[in-house]
């Protein structure tokens, strides 16, 4: 049995980052694999499969990881428990390994009314915001390199990490970038689109304050706005352009999302996304601001061109960039960890 504990804070809001959608989906994983071992169902895990028009759905992701990947590595199956990182750890039990997703405690210091507890080992962490540096108060990447130098298992979202954090004394960094969980960000065809263009998601950074202004100049047909899951995913399916601008070089979330719902993405280019994605075939990508503009505009007079990149970025997206692809490369280095993989 392979027990494993994932670690993020729970109680201040509502979490859709990677710590949810890792432990939801590992938590997805123990139901199939009780399932598949014949073992007692545990009721509890069902909340992690979203409701739709009141049924619970089935997530053929998360199933198939469990059959090609973890029973032919852990024939007795897996627990996960989510713990909230403070207090006695005792009634958790045991657990093989422990998973560190990171949930930006750093930040959240003055605000959490404890102090976040070390992470026991062995270590399996996931960093992100390595790329953001707004002077002392602000630059990130010190308390992760600090994580980083902790653990067992080093991943990293952004992949300029890789060697930054090499250099700075992390043996074997893996560049993990983010991704995407269909279930909450649901390919929705419309035949007909509400707006030409839409953004959603906040104005925290200049960069993103000067690409709206001038969009919203140009496009009076324009959606802007915060919305999660599949309220997000519905604007995205209604919008011909879902426009996306990245801080610094960060391939974020909302561009696995946006692709993962059938839209076409016009984003910002920078210097890692063409490792993952082809210009013209997966998205659209611009330099700069009129270029930008002149993209939106010959795509949106153009729309088998536009749904024909939009269809060809769903399609990549689902096949190597949601979290069965993620998960199944943790669970692939914790079974190298353990001395063996079969895969």
């Amino acid at each position: 049995m392979l027990e494993l504990a994932t670690y993020y804070e729970s109680q201040l809001g509502r979490n859709d980052g990677n710590p949810l959608y890792v432990t939801a989906f590992l938590k997805r994983m123990q139901y199939y694999a009780d399932v598949a071992t014949k073992r007692s169902v545990n009721e509890k895990l069902l909340r992690y499969f979203p409701l739709v028009d009141g049924k619970r759905v089935s997530d053929p992701l998360s199933e198939a990881l469990t059959k090609e990947l973890l029973l032919a590595n852990e024939p007795d199956g897996l627990i996960i428990e989510h713990v909230r990182p403070y207090g006695d750890l005792k009634p958790y039990g045991k657990p093989e390994y422990h998973i560190w997703v990171d949930w930006g405690e750093d930040a959240l210091k003055g605000i959490l009314p404890y102090e976040a507890l070390e992470c026991p080992k062995p270590m399996i962490y996931w960093a992100s915001d390595t790329h953001i540096n707004n002077g002392a108060e602000g630059d990130s990447y010190p308390y992760r390199l600090s994580m980083a130098k902790r653990a067992d298992i080093v991943f990293v979202a952004q992949k300029a990490a890789v060697e930054k954090m090499k250099a700075d004394g992390v043996p074997n960094p893996i560049w993990l970038p983010h991704a995407v969980e269909p279930l909450a960000y649901p390919k929705i065809t419309k035949a007909s689109k509400v707006y030409d263009i839409c953004f959603v998601g906040h104005v925290n950074s200049q960069n993103r304050i000067d690409a709206l202004d001038r969009l919203f100049s140009e496009f009076s047909n324009f959606y802007y706005g915060q919305k999660r899951f599949e309220e997000a995913a519905k604007i995205y399916g209604d919008s011909k352009i879902v426009f996306n601008i990245s801080m610094t070089d960060d391939i974020n979330m909302r561009t696995f999302e946006a692709m993962a719902t059938g839209s076409f993405l016009l984003t910002n280019w920078i210097p890692t996304i063409e490792d993952l994605f082809e210009d013209g075939k997966h998205l659209v990508l611009y330099r700069t601001l009129d270029e930008m503009v002149d993209k939106a505009k010959y795509y949106l007079s153009h729309d088998d061109e536009r749904e024909k990149i939009a269809q060809a970025g769903y399609e990549e997206v689902i096949k190597n960039h949601t979290f069965k692809n993620r998960v199944g490369t943790m669970l692939t280095e914790i079974f190298k960890h353990r001395g063996a993989v079969c895969v």
